[in-house]
């Protein structure tokens, strides 16, 4: 297995660039914006509001959603930036379930973009 580092979109400009030209599709837990970026790797942007609840409700869901998303870079590599936003309903989810979300939106994305990435829900 190897080792995932994701890196992250930093830049508010970046964010904006990916939620202006990229695509969307929502899930019962998130919201999930990706644009491919011309790079040799995929970035990742977290996006979880206040709203949410305190810190330690956030930060696990930050977690989680990372894990999800390194497990599933271990597959592939779309090069593309990725932003996930938070549903107030991502409280009650777990890893498994934001996993599934995850793919189900890269399987939406291979299939929009006719990559040949391969990627199928599993």
């Amino acid at each position: 297995m190897r080792k995932i580092s994701l890196r992250s979109l930093r830049n508010r400009r970046d964010f904006e660039s990916v939620f202006k030209n990229g695509i969307s599709a929502g899930s019962r837990y998130l919201v999930i914006y990706a644009r491919p970026n011309g790079l040799s790797f995929n970035r990742l942007g977290l996006s979880v509001s206040k709203k949410i609840g305190k810190a330690v409700t956030r930060n696990r869901i930050k977690r989680l959603i990372k894990e999800a998303v390194k497990k599933l870079l271990e597959e592939i590599s779309l090069n593309h930036d990725f932003v996930f936003v938070a549903k107030k309903s991502s409280v009650d989810g777990g890893l498994d379930d934001f996993i599934h979300d995850i793919k189900r939106f890269l399987s939406r994305l291979c299939n929009e973009k006719d990559s040949g990435c391969g990627y199928k829900v599993i």
